[in-house]
């Protein structure tokens, strides 16, 4: 093969790859931010910015974000740099949403073997830690047995706090709840306000608000890290709801997009 013919396949090839890289891809999904990386980086001896951002998530392609501020007319291209543990998701849950295996919080009413006397109107799902204890409040003082026996001076029921891991739902919906050596069953009201604090990434959708402290040195650009606060812009919906087609929170995936802006992160 003649050499011009070689040199003309090459340049094909190279006008070939140019194309596809530098085409609009990313500009196809309007929950993807827009081709171009923005320029991060400041003049040489330049001191960078903070803002605390407060704003809605309006587009994610990991490591890029893009925030509506609440109080701005101009998007903001973030880069993450947060790790999943340093991300805290907050919002509400339908009751049918949490799961065993998920730490909870309340406050009930109980008899002396750990039943629960009224529904359960108020639970908290949190992630455990090395200060949190888990258990009854005052158990013994009040009469309550950590094993669910009698106590010396049984009381016929008192208002306890309760801090421990749902084992287990029933077929009618009552709680299984082990509090350290304790273990407590408990009927959750079917309205109940059942509150979300995770550092779970996974749960992050489009139209949350994001709040984080973020260091830029161009305006609309800039680098988040750091403890980040997340706001659900709608409950967690049970999945065995049928409801729960009906108002996800996100429109089915499509292969290749990421289902949170840092699933490709963890």
């Amino acid at each position: 093969m003649s050499r011009p013919m070689i040199s003309l396949r090459a340049a094909a090839l190279v006008l070939l790859t140019v194309f596809l890289l530098g085409g609009p891809m990313l500009a196809q999904n309007p929950n993807q931010p827009q081709q171009g990386i923005p320029n991060f980086q400041g003049k040489p001896g330049e001191k960078p910015k903070k803002l605390d951002l407060v704003g809605r998530l309006t587009a994610a392609q990991a490591p890029l974000i893009k925030v509506k501020p609440e109080k701005a007319n101009e998007e903001w291209v973030i880069r993450v740099e947060s790790k999943p543990d340093e991300i805290s998701v907050k919002g509400e849950a339908e009751r049918g949403w949490v799961k065993p295996g998920m730490f909870v919080t309340f406050d009930a009413t109980l008899d002396k073997k750990g039943m629960g006397q009224e529904p359960i109107g108020e639970v908290s799902v949190f992630a455990p830690g090395p200060t949190i204890q888990l258990g009854v409040t005052e158990a013994a003082a009040a009469g309550f047995s950590a094993e669910g026996e009698e106590s010396a001076a049984p009381a016929e029921s008192a208002k306890y706090n309760v801090v421990g891991r749902l084992s287990g739902v029933s077929k009618d919906g009552k709680w299984s709840v082990t509090a350290g050596r304790a273990k407590v069953t408990v009927e959750v009201a079917e309205d109940a306000k059942i509150s979300v604090d995770l550092p779970d990434p996974r749960l992050i959708r489009i139209g949350d608000t994001v709040k984080g402290s973020v260091t830029y040195f161009n305006q609309g650009a800039g680098i988040l890290k750091g403890l980040i606060e997340i706001e659900a812009a709608e409950k967690f919906p049970a999945p065995e709801d049928p409801r729960a087609r009906r108002t996800r929170r996100e429109p089915a995936a499509k292969p290749g997009e990421a289902k949170s802006i840092f699933d490709m992160q963890q």
